[in-house]
C-alpha cells in the first residue's frame, strides 16, 4: 500500500494543495532546502491570505541563509536557521521542539551579545566564558511572587543551552563560515562544559504491587467500561515495554500468533504526512511472552463479547484494528495508587519495569535493549538497569558451591 502524497499546484506561486486531505500548504525553497508549511486550511481564499502573512517571514529567513551563505551572518542569523529547522523537523516530537526553543531563548537571554556576534568570535575560550556564567548566574529569572532571582541553573537546562550552541555552530560549518566547532573543543583548563546530571535511582514498586495496581485500575468503574481498557492498556505496556506514544500504531496485524512475536512499529510521527519514526531500531519486534499472549487473547474475548451484547454485525476482530482503545490512562494510575498508598508511578515506568522484570528473570542487556527499540546498542540500558545485572549477579552467585 503507498502513502505516496498527492499534491496539486495551484495558480498561485508557493501554495500547494494536499490532494488526499484537500488542506494548503506553502513551500518555499531557502539554501537549496525546501520549507513547508501547513497553513491549517481547505479554503483557497483563506490559503492565500495566510500565504501573504507566511511570506514576510520566510524572506527575512532567506536573507538570514544568504548571508551565513556568503561568510557575512552574525549568530542571530544562525539563531533564525536553527530556529526554523527546528520548527520544521517531523523527526521530533512536539515535546522536544518545544524543549529546543525554551534552550535557544535561554542562550539569548543568558549571552546577549552573541546575536550580533560573526561566527568565527565564537571561540572556545569564549563559549567556557559563557558556559562558567551560566552556571553561576543562571538566566536572571524571578519567579512570580519571589524577591530575589534564582541562581545557577539545572544540569539538564545547561546542557541543553550548551548543545544549542554545538547545533548552531554546526550550521556555521555546513556553510563555510567556520571551519570547527569551538564546543567541541576541550578547554585548555581540562575542565569539562557539560554540568554533571546526577542519575536518580529507579524506584519501582515490586511485583505484587503492580498486580495489586492493575486490579485497583480495572475495579475503578463500571463492569465492562474503560476502567478495564486502561488496566489491560497499563499491563500492556508493563508486559510489551512498549513507550506509551507507540500504542496507537500496535493493530492485529501485528499480532504474529504462529511465530510468537509482536510488530511494534515505533513512534508515529505528529504529522501523519511523514513516515518518520523516531529510531530505525524503534520499529522491531518483541516476544510473544506467555503473559503478554493471554492478555491479548483476553481483549480479544472482551471485544467478542461486547459486540455480540450490542448487537453489531461483526463481532470479529479485524487486522486493522487497533489492540488498545486508549492512548493513554494516568488519572486512572493516579487514582490507583493513592488508594493503595503506593508511590505515584507513570506510564514510562511501566516500561522500567518490563526491563526490570526481564533482567532479573536472566535475559541478557544487550536483548532488553533490542526489545525496547534502544539505537545504542545497550548503552543507555547498561546506564540505566547495569546495577540490576550485578545484583541479579550477586544473588545468583550466592546458589554456587564448588
Amino acid at each position: 500500500m503507498s502513502n505516496k502524497t498527492t499534491w496539486e499546484r495551484t495558480s498561485v506561486q508557493n501554495l500547494l494543495r494536499n490532494g488526499a486531505s484537500g488542506r494548503y500548504y506553502a513551500r518555499w525553497t531557502i539554501a537549496g532546502k525546501q520549507k513547508w508549511v501547513n497553513l491549517h486550511t481547505d479554503v483557497f481564499s483563506v490559503a492565500k491570505l495566510r500565504l501573504n502573512d507566511e511570506a514576510a517571514g520566510i524572506e527575512a529567513l532567506r536573507q538570514s541563509a544568504s548571508a551565513v551563505t556568503e561568510g557575512q551572518g552574525t549568530m542571530g542569523d544562525l539563531m533564525q536557521v536553527y530556529e526554523s529547522r527546528t520548527r520544521a523537523n517531523t523527526e521530533l516530537k512536539p515535546g522536544s521542539i518545544t524543549a529546543r526553543l525554551i534552550a535557544l531563548k535561554k542562550v539569548r537571554r543568558t549571552w546577549p551579545a552573541l546575536e550580533a556576534m560573526k561566527p568565527t568570535a565564537v571561540t572556545p575560550e569564549a563559549v567556557q566564558a559563557w558556559v562558567s556564567r551560566f552556571k553561576g548566574d543562571g538566566t536572571g529569572f524571578t519567579p512570580p511572587g519571589a524577591r530575589t532571582v534564582i541562581k545557577g541553573n539545572s544540569a539538564t537546562s545547561i546542557n541543553r543551552s550548551i548543545d544549542t550552541i554545538r547545533r548552531l555552530m554546526e550550521i556555521a560549518i555546513e556553510r563555510g563560515a567556520i571551519h570547527r566547532n569551538p564546543v567541541t573543543v576541550t578547554p585548555a583548563d581540562g575542565r569539562r562544559l557539560k554540568k554533571k546530571v546526577a542519575r536518580t535511582k529507579l524506584v519501582l514498586p515490586g511485583f505484587a504491587d503492580v498486580q495489586r495496581l492493575f486490579t485497583a485500575i480495572e475495579n475503578n468503574g463500571a463492569v465492562g467500561g474503560w476502567a478495564a481498557e486502561a488496566a489491560d492498556f497499563c499491563r500492556f505496556l508493563a508486559y510489551s515495554g512498549c513507550r506509551v506514544g507507540e500504542v496507537p500504531g500496535v493493530t492485529w496485524a501485528c499480532v504474529d500468533w504462529d511465530r510468537k512475536l509482536l510488530h511494534v512499529r515505533g513512534v508515529q510521527p505528529a504529522n501523519p504526512e511523514h513516515n518518520a519514526l523516531k529510531t530505525e531500531s524503534s520499529d522491531r519486534f518483541v516476544p510473544l511472552f506467555e503473559d503478554l499472549e493471554a492478555l491479548l487473547q483476553k481483549i480479544i474475548q472482551r471485544r467478542k463479547a461486547a459486540a455480540i451484547y450490542t448487537r453489531e454485525r461483526q463481532p470479529e476482530i479485524a487486522p486493522g484494528d487497533r489492540v488498545l482503545r486508549l492512548r493513554e490512562a494516568q488519572k486512572s494510575i493516579d487514582r490507583a495508587c493513592a488508594s493503595l498508598g503506593i508511590p505515584r508511578i507513570t506510564h514510562h515506568d511501566f516500561r522500567h519495569l518490563f526491563a526490570t522484570r526481564c533482567i532479573e528473570s536472566g535475559v541478557d542487556i544487550p536483548t532488553v535493549s533490542r526489545w525496547l527499540g534502544h539505537a545504542d546498542g545497550g548503552a543507555l540500558a547498561m546506564r540505566t538497569y547495569g546495577h540490576l545485572r550485578q545484583e541479579h549477579s550477586t544473588a545468583q552467585a550466592a546458589k554456587v558451591r564448588f
